[in-house]
């Protein structure tokens, strides 16, 4: 049986709401041993609500010995007594897609042609294409006409 009652795990005083102007409500902050190098870092803790959602743990790792961080958040909040339990039974091991057809045979798809290279002028992309000289000097004539 557990030394702390629900009712104080529960309570106000334990979780808090978000208030950005409360400054006396700090994270607890606990010795415990980097995953990393396996030396003595610094967890940092909030027990905190968030309104409209639920109650949550907000910790912090940090290693002084290598630099190593680690942040995460976890729920605090009750497990639901009650769940939906889904069971699925399959007696074939054939799997028809009913959401695309089948390939036809006769469709045809035609590849990309057009490549692109990089502009050592200007550091973008440009378009290469066969024949793009030659379409860009009967453009300019014409628009010259």
């Amino acid at each position: 049986m557990s030394v702390i009652s629900e009712e104080d795990v529960r309570g106000e005083n334990l979780f808090k709401d978000i208030n950005a102007e409360d400054d006396d409500w700090q994270p607890t902050e606990i010795e415990s041993m980097c995953m990393n190098c396996h030396l003595n870092g610094v967890t940092r803790l909030l027990l905190t609500k968030i309104p409209f959602f639920k109650e949550v743990i907000v910790s912090s790792f940090n290693c002084t010995h290598c630099n190593w961080s680690n942040t995460e958040i976890q729920s605090a909040g009750r497990i639901q007594d009650e769940g939906v339990c889904y069971t699925l039974k399959v007696k074939t091991n054939y799997v028809q897609n009913v959401y695309a057809p089948d390939p036809d045979p006769e469709i045809t798809i035609e590849k990309y042609t057009r490549t692109f290279e990089q502009n050592e002028d200007l550091g973008l992309n440009d378009m290469k294409t066969d024949g793009y000289q030659e379409e860009k000097a009967t453009t300019s004539t014409s628009l010259k006409d």
